[in-house]
């Protein structure tokens, strides 16, 4: 349901830019969204030859980079690293005034470093990228 308000809210945004005047601006966004996942479908079916390629060139640590269990050409590898974003911002709001930091939010912050800085050692294959990254979002919280 979160995508579908979200969607809407998309959709909602876009007919009033192009209801004051801002059609050129809308098309312009749709060429560039066109261009982005025409670049992602493109990186998604070639992903499987490129990271065999590079695991069967023996190239030391890319060789094994690419192809581990939780390298960069799985899902196990990309959601950590975007979730650096969010530790990145919590450790930005280090130095924030305490009435400008909301309680709720960090609480659950803290406890989500918490318990999935376990989780990413349990799981297979165990992702030491997530590990790193709770914990890191445990400290900063």
């Amino acid at each position: 349901t979160n995508v579908g308000a979200q969607l809407n809210q998309l959709r909602r945004a876009l007919q009033y830019k192009i209801e004051n005047g801002q059609e050129e601006q809308v098309k312009e966004l749709g060429q560039k969204a066109a261009i982005g996942g025409a670049i992602m479908g493109g990186c998604i079916v070639a992903g499987p030859t490129i990271r065999s390629a590079l695991s069967n060139m023996n190239m030391g640590v890319v060789s094994k980079v690419a192809a581990a269990d939780a390298g960069p050409f799985t899902v196990h590898f990309w959601a950590p690293m975007s979730k650096w974003m969010i530790s990145g911002a919590s450790f930005m709001d280090l130095h924030r005034p305490t009435d400008k930091i909301s309680l709720p939010q960090y609480t659950a912050l803290t406890l989500t470093g918490f318990f999935f800085s376990r989780y990413a050692l349990l799981v297979t294959p165990i992702n030491y990228t997530l590990c790193s990254v709770n914990i890191a979002l445990f400290g900063s919280s």
